[in-house]
Formats: C-alpha cells, structure tokens, sequence
C-alpha cells in the first residue's frame, strides 16, 4: 500500500542542452540543472552519494544536495518544485555489504507552500527510511499551503516522543490542504498530528505502534479533512481526532490485538468525542458488534454527536449505529 504507490515527480528537463550553467556551481551544466523558469525544478538529496554536499545547486541527481532542508530552502512558492530523496539502506534489518547506510536523520520545516518531497524508492518498498536521532523531535513541520509528504519510512524505536509529521496552523503560517500519502510510519509516539488544519488529505499510509494520526484536544481542532485507505496496525490509539469537524473516514483497516481479545480498548480505535458533523463509514474494525462489553464497538469508538456513521464493518457484522 505505502510507498509502492509514489510517482516519479516530473518535469524533469526544463533547459536547453547548450545551457553553460553558473560559474561555481557544480551540477549546473546540465539539461536537468538550473532552471530560471516558471516552471518547477527538481532538487535532489542524497547523503549516501559521494561528495553530497549543501554548497551544490542540488538539480543534477549527480550532484546532490546532502539535507533535505537546504533543498526545501531552495524552493520558491508555487513553481511546482519538486524534493527528491534518494532510498537508503538504514531499515533495521538491512545488510552492510549493500551500502547506501546513512538514513534521513534531520528535523525538517516546510514554509514554502506548494512544495512536493517525494522518498525515491523500490516499488513495494516501505519508504525511504528517516531515523530520530534525539527524544522529542518532529521530522517534518508543515507551517505551509498546499505541501505533498509521500514515500517515506518515518520509524524510530530508541528515542521517545517521536513525532512524523506536523501540519500546523499558525500566525501567516498555515499548514492547511496538505496532503500525506504513501507513507510509513513505525515505532512513533505520533505518526501525523493536525492542529487547526483544514482540507488535509491523508491516505494509502501505514501506521504501527503510538497514535496513528492525532489532534490534541487541548489546541484548536482540525475540520473538512478525507482520511481514508490507510491501515493502523496496533496503534495504542489509531485515530485520536477529538474536537475534529466535518470530515470525511473511510476505507480505512484497524488491527488491535486487545479489541480481537476482548480486552479493554477504550477510544483506541475513532474517538471524535466533541467533533461535529464527520462521516464515518465503509471502515474495517477488529473489534465485535455492540455488546456492552470491553472491547467492543462501543468501547472500541466514539462518536461526536451530529457524526453519521454508515456501515462500518466489525468483526461479526456490520455496524449500523454511531458509537457512544
């Protein structure tokens, strides 16, 4: 489902061949370097390559730029342009002798809006891997309109309070209309967390362990957002969205071992307690039917009061009521 899915970024030749390119810019003298136009570049990060470095102009894959930031610093607002970033081999069961061993291991801000960053990867791979290298960090900050996240493995498993990505709304910085696809994400305290975000588009993403996507009831909520086709494989909470409005869950899997046990697993699965108006349907949930029991629908969900939710699918039968 994830990264399998990620589309190579195009266009990728904007210049003429007899362009001389800049004088000290390595890279530049290419048909796929600088480009003076309108029109999208791509800039391409790969630490793994030899000699990456941030002093390049980062538009000629043989001439990468070594961080993701420096290339989201080169971006202009809605020229269509275009983050590349090269796979690597740091996914915890690799082998040495193949190379490529240095992951993503940055905190990255996006303030320029319409920008894509794509991970290059394998088809059926999981994502271009991006490591936490200290406690508490967020790998990706989207405080920009219009920004697309897709094809990478965010996963960390000795650091705490790991965040994937954060779409945030703030003064003349809005993180709004993003759109996260394609993504992997393991072992985080949060895999996406919206606060104030409108329109985002979150799909076709795995979610293990933490909370799989997360609005924190304690700051402005999130609303008119599609969440669908994503799978949550035994998050302590999968979609923790409290206070979210007017959006749209659909098509999405949830695995948790304490709801297929019949353990407690109270609000572990959609909580939209306080959220207003969403639709919920057409959901794949392990957990039973209403049955006042730990670990049920009732247990397992909740529902803002004016929600619809439409014929969500439970282990033994289909769900035709809201949860309380």
């Amino acid at each position: 489902m994830p990264s399998s899915n990620v589309n190579w970024p195009l266009p990728l030749t904007r210049q003429n061949p007899w362009f001389p390119g800049q004088m000290g810019v390595p890279g530049t003298d290419t048909e796929t370097g600088l480009r003076l136009h309108s029109t999208g570049c791509v800039f391409y990060v790969d630490p793994n390559y030899p000699g990456a470095s941030d002093l390049r102009d980062g538009t000629n894959p043989e001439d990468p730029l070594l961080t993701v930031q420096a290339a989201i610093n080169k971006c202009q607002p809605y020229r269509g342009d275009v983050v590349a970033v090269m796979c690597n081999n740091a996914w915890q069961y690799h082998n040495n002798a193949d190379g490529y061993l240095t992951p993503i291991a940055e905190e990255v801000v996006i303030s320029v809006p319409g920008v894509r960053l794509v991970g290059v990867n394998p088809s059926g791979s999981n994502g271009v891997p991006w490591l936490a290298t200290d406690d508490n960090q967020t790998l990706i900050h989207i405080k920009a309109l219009d920004v697309c996240v897709e094809g990478f493995l965010f996963y960390d498993d000795n650091n705490a309070g790991i965040r994937g990505i954060f779409a945030e709304w703030g003064v003349l910085a809005f993180g709004d209309n993003p759109t996260i696809r394609n993504n992997t994400f393991h072992g985080l305290a949060i895999g996406v967390q919206l606060e104030y975000c409108w329109y985002a588009h979150i799909h076709d993403n795995i979610f293990h362990d933490g909370k799989g996507i997360y609005v924190d009831p304690a700051l402005s909520g999130a609303a008119y957002n599609d969440i669908h086709d994503n799978q949550f494989d035994y998050c302590a909470f999968a979609m923790s969205c409290q206070g979210m409005d007017y959006s749209f869950i659909h098509g999405n899997s949830l695995s948790d071992w304490r709801a297929i046990t019949g353990a407690a697993a109270t609000d572990a699965g959609i909580d939209l307690t306080n959220g207003n108006r969403n639709q919920v349907y057409d959901n794949y949930l392990s957990c039973l039917l209403p049955a006042a029991a730990p670990g049920d629908y009732n247990d397992y969900n909740t529902a803002g009061a004016t929600d619809a939710w439409i014929g969500n699918h439970c282990m033994d039968g289909l769900a035709v009521t809201r949860p309380t």
